[in-house]
């Protein structure tokens, strides 16, 4: 798909911000006013300052300037005052839209690519959209109305001819900066596009810090920063390089102007009063037909940043809610149920699952295991509908889940994850993230429940310790049985742990499981691990290998049976 235009990014942002106009037009008509007084004030100075010689009376003309300034300052703020109104509420409503488009998409959309590299786009990108709503119609409509209504006036009242030749270097001034449109649009869109990778190369270096500095490549993580930035700033450079050029254009034709002008009213015998009113009204247009020039070179760089946005915001789902709302789904003894599912990550060459068919039978602990890449965290993802599958169905409790609506599935099925993320806070407030209504109470019969009670009796603040971005002042024990709690306050019909238990000795796993199935009777869980030596007999297990069903069967019939599982458990062992 081809790169959007200007035009297109224009009706983008003014679609999703349409009700906004009428106050931006507001802030139109105030710089209009302004302008044309800021004109109308040069004019009588120079028209008194002709006349002065001839005993022209000056009397009351200071008065009439000072209430010209104090209206002009009105006007003034009340452009400012409008158009920064209208700029904020739209940036503000392009982030909500930001992170509305978004959460449909993940994390099909976020799988992959840098956290700080979506963050710039969330924040930098969207600020810098600020120059399209707070600098640009304004300065666009005055460019076109000052100048006809004031040269307009200069021909009725003065003469044509100085009028006609004002006009033609305005318009000049107006269009000069177009013209270099295409050279700073392409070199905008290089230095966001640079920008963005700096921000994930910086993203990924502090993030990764202990193994940047564990493996002892700081130097060439340095040299790629380095290298990153100096393509940025050549990008830069080439903006810089095209607004120069520009700039000298601009002050050419006005210095031209200036002189063609003097050279007409001097051959066609005007007086010195029309040549210094003709001065005055040129000199004073030049802030209305600059006003291009001042946006020009930041509304290439808010186009830019507006297309990284729009990427996001008009991404397509991997997954959509279904037109029509089932109803919710229950009482079927099959909680989850696979039929001949397969499903290949976009890009990849091997399915991750293939012709999958198994059932997790309502109210039992199920498991799922097999060697690192086989499919296991697959299948997770699938049952939440993070991705649909590319063939077959998989139905809770008997109804196609691609039939019922994101947010009741999402609360029905719970997920604890292998690598969950706290966010900056207090530990109550990452376990309430799920349940926001749960009291203290139930905050630590479920901790109790990943048998975590004696560690919060541990903690001098209890409930409201702080807890660091990433969980980084907890264990790796710690934080996956926080995700658990966190997972069972939501109170879940199934509940699916992707290797969730993954870093617990072998006690403190097998106790969990047990005040899992003693917490609710009912409750469904599906536990992927490739701990297969510590799977108990009784538990129904679904053994993955390169995405395909290779056992299924009780944890102890496929001990017996010696074929793939034991093979799993020597190698857990």
């Amino acid at each position: 798909m081809s790169a959007p235009g200007r035009w297109e990014l224009a009706r983008w942002l003014v679609g999703h911000t349409r009700q906004l106009v009428p106050v931006l037009g507001l802030s139109a008509v105030a710089r209009v006013v302004n302008q044309t007084l800021a004109v109308a004030l040069l004019v009588i100075i120079a028209d008194a300052l002709a006349r002065a010689a001839d005993g022209w009376p000056v009397e009351g003309l200071a008065w009439s300037l000072v209430g010209i300034a104090l209206l002009k300052a009105v006007l003034r703020y009340l452009e400012h005052y409008a158009g920064h109104w209208v700029a904020f509420t739209a940036l503000a409503r392009l982030r909500e839209l930001f992170f509305d488009r978004l959460v449909p998409q993940a994390p099909a959309a976020t799988q992959g690519r840098a956290g700080a590299e979506l963050t710039e786009r969330a924040t930098r990108d969207i600020d810098r959209v600020e120059v399209f709503f707070a600098h640009t119609f304004a300065p666009a409509v005055s460019a076109v109305v000052v100048p006809a209504v004031v040269l307009g006036w200069l021909a009725a009242t003065v003469d044509g001819r100085l009028a006609l030749a004002i006009a033609l270097f305005v318009l000049a001034v107006c269009v000069a900066p177009l013209l270099w449109g295409r050279g700073t649009w392409g070199s905008a869109r290089s230095v966001a596009a640079r920008r963005g990778d700096l921000a994930a190369r910086l993203g990924d270096d502090i993030q990764g810090v202990r193994e940047v500095l564990g493996f002892g490549i700081e130097q060439r993580r340095l040299a790629q920063l380095a290298a990153a930035d100096s393509e940025l700033g050549a990008a830069r450079s080439r903006v810089g390089r095209y607004q120069g050029f520009r700039a000298a254009s601009l002050l050419f034709l006005e210095a031209a102007g200036l002189i063609v002008l003097v050279g007409v009213g001097f051959a066609q015998g005007l007086d010195a009063a029309q040549i210094a009113v003709g001065l005055a009204v040129a000199v004073g247009l030049w802030a209305a037909a600059r006003g291009i020039d001042d946006f020009v070179a930041g509304l290439d760089a808010a186009f830019a940043a507006a297309d990284r946005v729009r990427e996001v915001v008009d991404g397509v789902p991997a997954v959509t809610d279904p037109q029509e709302r089932a109803p919710a789904p229950a009482g079927h003894p099959v909680a989850i149920a696979f039929d001949r599912v397969s499903f290949r990550y976009p890009g990849a060459e091997v399915p991750a699952l293939d012709q999958v068919s198994a059932s997790f039978l309502t109210g039992l602990h199920s498991c799922v295991t097999g060697v690192s890449g086989s499919g296991k965290s697959t299948l997770a993802g699938l049952i939440l509908r993070g991705w649909d599958p590319t063939a077959g169905s998989i139905r809770l409790f008997g109804t196609d889940i691609r039939e019922v609506p994101l947010d009741q599935l999402r609360r029905r099925i719970g997920l604890a994850p292998q690598h969950p993320t706290m966010l900056s806070g207090t530990l109550a407030d990452n376990l309430r993230l799920a349940a926001p209504e749960s009291t203290d109470d139930q905050l630590r019969d479920a901790l109790a429940a990943v048998e975590l009670t004696q560690w919060l009796s541990g903690l001098p603040e209890g409930l409201d310790t702080a807890v660091s971005e990433r969980g980084q002042s907890l264990s790796g024990g710690q934080l996956q049985r926080i995700a658990l709690a966190r997972a069972l306050l939501a109170d879940p019909e199934v509940l699916v742990l992707d290797e969730a238990l993954s870093q617990l000795d072998a006690a403190t796993a097998a106790a969990v499981r047990s005040n899992l199935a003693a917490r609710r009777a009912g409750l469904t869980t599906i536990e992927i691990t490739h701990r297969a030596d510590l799977i108990p007999d009784g538990t129904n297990v679904l053994v993955l290998d390169a995405g395909r069903v290779v056992e299924q069967g009780t944890a102890g019939d496929l001990r017996a049976a010696g074929g793939a599982f034991p093979q799993l458990e020597a190698r857990a062992g």
